[in-house]
């Protein structure tokens, strides 16, 4: 979570330089590190993904004849 003053700088950081709003958060992490802030226990990891479990889909039945393929109709 970050501070309203470090989202104040991120967005003057954005106006400054031209930047899009999907920037936001790198503008955010470069205030922080800028003003030598320590990450928060409530921040989002930066590798979130690896976090997700890895499942594998069931196996597909060749000889199911519900998964036939639908004639459209124009």
């Amino acid at each position: 979570v970050y501070t309203e003053e470090e989202t104040n700088l991120a967005m003057t950081f954005i106006q400054e330089h031209k930047l899009p709003m999907s920037d936001l958060r790198y503008a955010l992490k470069y205030v922080r590190i800028l003003h030598g802030g320590e990450p928060t226990e409530n921040q989002i990891p930066e590798d979130s993904n690896s976090q997700v479990a890895m499942v594998e889909p069931p196996p597909f039945d060749w000889d199911d004849k519900e998964n036939l393929p639908v004639i459209r109709e124009l």
